[in-house]
């Protein structure tokens, strides 16, 4: 009985609202009190309804009504946070539609360099007196030291280059390639690099600077393996004894 009076009041304010006037609507509207009566209204008639099953003025099936009224306050929250994760996660979306290519001019600009885009897209860019070259793919960014010195192909110190290199590419770094000799019989030296930037990370700056560092390392890694290559060869040289061949003091007089 009692149980159906609390429903019948219920439904009787909640169709008296068109009964408010505006003004109040409206500041309602606006008042942060809002917030706070859904949830106080729960917990009240919550604990009303737990009294009055404690001293048997209502049944247990009153118990109903605050889950009942409950349930979309439950279900709003659920939905809110819902929509805060969707959120969260469309920010770091739009975040990841910095490309790496902007991520890279603004990093060289606060190295001090100037990059000067080329018409494929590429970036130039002139760091410690050296030129580089960058090319862009979506996260990845491919660096080159572009033809940083030359041989001639039939030079003959040209097998203790080659080695030199091929020793100086299996440490991290850098890897540097030879091109096919040109019309000249030229064989250029060019260094590349392949990295990725994203706009998380806060040490794209230093990061770049590193990388761009590490090309000069590789060259004077290369010029340390030719002088230790030229060093060992000279021992080997200089270790060998001549066959068939003796001095005055080793002949015996007849």
């Amino acid at each position: 009985m009692y149980g159906i009076i609390v429903i019948l009041a219920l439904v009787l304010i909640y169709n008296c609202r068109d009964m408010i006037p505006e003004k109040i609507k409206e500041w309602w509207e606006n008042s942060n009190l809002k917030s706070w009566v859904y949830p106080i209204f729960a917990i009240l008639l919550t604990v009303a309804i737990v009294v009055g099953i404690h001293y048997e003025i209502l049944n247990w099936g009153a118990i109903a009504i605050p889950m009942l009224f409950g349930l979309p306050y439950i279900w709003g929250m659920i939905l809110g946070l819902w929509h805060n994760m969707k959120g969260a996660g469309h920010k770091l979306t739009s975040k990841d539609d910095v490309e790496a290519k902007e991520i890279a001019i603004q990093c060289l600009k606060k190295l001090g360099c100037q990059p000067e885009v080329n018409k494929d897209g590429s970036l130039g860019i002139c760091y410690q007196g050296e030129n580089f070259h960058m090319e862009f793919g979506k996260r990845y960014v491919r660096i080159w030291d572009p033809m940083w010195a030359g041989i001639k192909s039939n030079d003959p110190d040209m097998p203790k280059i080659r080695e030199a290199v091929n020793v100086t590419n299996y440490n991290f770094g850098p890897t540097v390639v030879l091109t096919t000799p040109d019309e000249d019989g030229v064989i250029g030296f060019h260094s590349r690099r392949d990295i990725m930037l994203h706009p998380a990370c806060p040490d794209n700056v230093p990061f770049i600077k590193a990388v761009l560092d590490s090309f000069f390392d590789t060259k004077e890694a290369i010029r340390h393996s030719y002088q230790q290559i030229e060093s060992k060869q000279k021992k080997d040289r200089e270790s060998r004894r001549p066959v068939g061949f003796f001095t005055s003091s080793m002949r015996t007089e007849d």
